[in-house]
């Protein structure tokens, strides 16, 4: 699992002025318990605050093998206030069940659809050799949204439902 950003690089900023790089931290954990909890051995590029560079992230994975990944991050935009919602990336197509399962579960949070987007130019959607998705959880810029984020139940809930997408798409996987 990898917790979108790090160190140096902070990612979008809310309007209070709180930080992508620890709310993608503090979920990024909140899955990896979850995940652990039930039986799956969880890889993380960062389970502290430092800086991971995108290559050594995609190296890292090549190395560790893991059977899929899921990057966790917050959206931003210049209109933050129509501008909101929840949305997941893929890069290949064959990717896109993982993509579309997490998506449909983080849609049941009550967020806007921003969508399912494919032939995403993402660093980390890249490898072919593991499904893989980017999860962008929601707006960070839309302040209704950062209100959201800031609260650690409600984190715990994207958790929930992210780790439920993740399920969803393993037995879809099975089944077929």
């Amino acid at each position: 699992m990898d917790a979108g950003h790090g160190g140096t690089n902070l990612g979008a900023v809310g309007p209070t002025g709180v930080i992508e790089k620890d709310l993608t931290l503090a979920v990024s954990l909140k899955l990896r318990d979850l995940l652990e909890a039930a039986g799956a051995k969880v890889i993380m590029t960062r389970e502290k605050e430092i800086f991971f560079d995108n290559k050594e992230r995609i190296l890292f994975y090549r190395d560790s093998t893991p059977d899929l990944l899921v990057s966790i991050h917050l959206n931003s935009s210049a209109d933050p206030i129509r501008v909101g919602g929840t949305s997941t990336y893929y890069r290949s197509v064959g990717f896109r069940p993982l993509s579309q399962a997490i998506y449909q579960r983080m849609l049941s949070l009550g967020l806007k659809e921003y969508g399912n987007n494919g032939s995403f130019n993402f660093m980390l959607n890249s490898p072919t050799e593991y499904p893989n998705a980017l999860v962008e959880m929601l707006f960070l810029s839309n302040p209704a949204e950062e209100m959201k984020i800031l609260d650690p139940g409600f984190q715990q809930q994207i958790a929930e439902q992210v780790l439920n997408g993740i399920r969803d798409f393993l037995k879809q996987a099975a089944t077929k």
